[in-house]
């Protein structure tokens, strides 16, 4: 074949390679988007199935002051607080952080009362005859009891005296535990009705914590709280002026009537020997003689008080509706007002070592100052 033949030959082969090339480079060029697509998508499956550490989430943020509070229990620097919707909290100091307890059983029950019954044993009550027992210094909780029918609510809870704990609350229900709360009896308060015509009760109208009936119904009134003399005399105090007491152990209880026909709250027992009972629209009493007698101490407000706390030093604190804090330093004979007025009700407090309380109620979880000092 002679060059032009050979020439040709060549030019011939070009002309049909070339658009095959011309071709392969447009299938590269217009499809490596897709191609880095898919790489992308087989590195994600494979970052997404390969071991990695766990991120670190915030702990859950925990705002004590948008709950309802109703009591309060410390033991060492753990403090416990219990609300609605059986809500349990705790910190290691009243600053906080504040978390919640982790409870085996959940309800919506409003928890009502808590307290340390012994080394790291912590029981709470509430509402449906709800008991709650705790051995961790209240991390964990177990349920000990509970009314799946809606039974009467417990309202307090005190001891152990003489190894019994004692728990109750609405319409005479009265619940003894002599294993620190481990199991409880249900018990019935056998009175000792005096031979005499009792005080006229006080109209329901004018006590809203009253369930009326009659005046010597001892027996059917709400039991809010107790306390034990210096003696050993148990004193049990409830609505339309209850004052029980009973020198055996609880076996058997002596009303003292002829004091006031409200409701008390609250029963505290001063390092002097001398018992403060409080309660409705601000009354408060004393007695110096385990409770047998009882004089009215000076208050300079009128409102409902629900809670109170002894300061080592003999110094008693009583807490109430319209962030009423009242203190006492003369053994309960006169109280001022120690705390600016708003319009949340107060039901408990703990007084803090470096001075001022730990206050508890509609506002949730408050420290406070003596007026002119207090801090959220």
């Amino acid at each position: 074949m002679n060059d032009t033949g050979s020439t040709f030959v060549h030019k011939q082969r070009e002309a049909s390679t070339a658009p095959a090339a011309k071709a392969a480079g447009s299938v590269w060029s217009n499809g490596w988007p897709s191609l880095l697509m898919a790489a992308v998508v087989i590195g994600a499956v494979v970052y997404s199935f390969s071991p990695r550490p766990a991120p670190n989430f915030a702990p859950t943020q925990i705002y004590p002051d948008r709950i309802l509070v109703n009591a309060l229990a410390q033991q060492g620097s753990r403090i416990l607080a219990v609300g609605e919707q059986g809500d349990i909290l705790l910190a290691n100091s009243a600053d906080g952080p504040w978390r919640s307890a982790t409870k085996k059983t959940v309800r919506g029950s409003t928890l009502t009362q808590a307290a340390f019954v012994g080394d790291g044993i912590a029981i709470a009550v509430g509402h449906d005859g709800w008991i709650l027992r705790s051995t961790d210094a209240g991390e964990t909780w177990t349920e000990v009891s509970f009314n799946d029918e809606g039974g009467d609510p417990l309202l307090g809870l005190a001891g152990p005296y003489n190894g019994t704990v004692y728990a109750f609350g609405a319409f005479g229900l009265m619940m003894s535990s002599t294993d620190l709360g481990q199991t409880w009896q249900r018990t019935t308060l056998n009175i000792n009705l005096p031979q005499k015509e009792a005080v006229e009760a006080v109209p329901t109208d004018d006590d809203p914590f009253a369930t009326g009936g009659m005046a010597d119904d001892h027996g059917d009134r709400h039991l809010n709280a107790m306390t034990q003399a210096k003696d050993g005399t148990l004193v049990l105090v409830g609505e339309r002026g209850l004052i029980l007491r009973s020198t055996d152990a609880g076996q058997s209880w002596t009303p003292v009537d002829d004091v006031y026909a409200g409701s008390f709250f609250g029963i505290e027992a001063l390092p002097s020997g001398t018992l403060v009972v409080y309660g409705m629209r601000g009354h408060v009493f004393r007695s110096e003689d385990q409770g047998l007698s009882w004089t009215q101490s000076t208050d300079p407000l009128a409102t409902s008080l629900f809670g109170g706390a002894v300061i080592p030093d003999g110094t008693l604190v009583l807490v109430g509706a319209s962030n009423t804090v009242l203190v006492s330093k003369d053994d309960g004979r006169t109280f001022t007002q120690s705390a600016a007025d708003n319009r949340n009700g107060l039901t408990d407090l703990l007084p803090l070592p470096e001075g001022g309380w730990l206050t508890a109620g509609e506002g949730g979880l408050k420290i406070q100052r003596a007026i002119g000092g207090e801090r959220s």
